[in-house]
């Protein structure tokens, strides 16, 4: 890296960037599971790009990606190829996917029968089923959990919550939502891109063991310069170790933040 730019300061973006080339690396033998995890936690730690360029100057891009290579600039952000980016999507997912094979399976007989809301067919199944109620995809808020969902519609001063275990139920309007209240517009989540994401959440946060308890949509954040909604994923794991991803509707990790000692 030129020296120009090793002191320059590191954004969740670069480090999620890095994490996903030491996962790329881990998936093809590269690296051991022991140096991937001691690489991933130092990344997640680093401010600068100093600090992150030791951690994958000697990795290899993989063959179909030799001519594409990583790209540092002063002052712009990290680029990696579209093709590297899915392959780690697919990693974590499959990573995902093999630990929590049994959490997407359906209800026991007697049970509703729903997938876990916080993967990637869960939100699916939300989406759907939502917009087939109530025919958007428009709340005040939502939170989705792995059996249930938690939201909150509201109309002029009055609101509704709901909680939707595979049936919505039809609660009480209740007065005192003030008309301008403003509603929170989640159709536009790519659940394509957000599903690789869910899966591989623990594994990105370093969360060993980790599961995702819930995920909160939010509103834009415009004082933080965020002009659309995201949706925060929560993981923890049973040392109490805990962490969270920000991400974009369309896919995209504003904000890493990892476990603190």
């Amino acid at each position: 890296m030129m020296a120009d730019t090793a002191r320059l300061r590191a954004r969740d973006s670069d480090r999620a960037d890095v994490c996903g080339l030491l996962d790329a690396a881990l998936a093809d033998g590269q690296l051991t599971a022991a140096e991937h995890a001691a690489r991933t936690e130092t990344a997640m730690r680093a401010t600068s790009f100093g600090q992150l360029d030791p951690l994958i100057a000697d990795l290899q891009i993989p063959g179909d990606l030799v001519n594409a290579p990583v790209v540092r600039g002063r002052g712009t952000r990290w680029w990696i190829p579209a093709s590297l980016l899915l392959v780690v999507a697919l990693f974590g997912m499959l990573v995902g996917c093999v630990a929590r094979e049994t959490g997407d399976a359906v209800g026991a007989p007697g049970e509703p029968s729903i997938p876990d809301l916080t993967t990637g067919a869960g939100v699916a199944f939300f989406l759907d089923s939502h917009r087939a109620e109530f025919g958007d995809a428009v709340a005040d808020s939502l939170s989705l959990y792995p059996e249930y969902a938690s939201f909150r519609r509201g109309t002029g001063n009055t609101y509704r919550d709901f909680r939707f275990d595979g049936e919505f139920g039809d609660p009480e309007s209740r007065p005192g939502r003030k008309p301008s209240t403003p509603t929170l517009d989640f159709g536009a989540t790519d659940v394509d891109a957000l599903a690789p994401l869910l899966a591989g959440a623990a594994r990105t946060l370093g969360v060993a063991n980790g599961r995702i308890t819930h995920l909160s949509f939010a509103l834009p954040e415009t004082s933080r310069g965020r002009t659309e909604p995201t949706v925060r994923v929560y993981v923890t794991n049973d040392d109490q170790a805990s962490g969270s991803l920000t991400i974009t509707l369309a896919g995209e990790v504003v904000e890493i933040s990892p476990p603190t000692d």
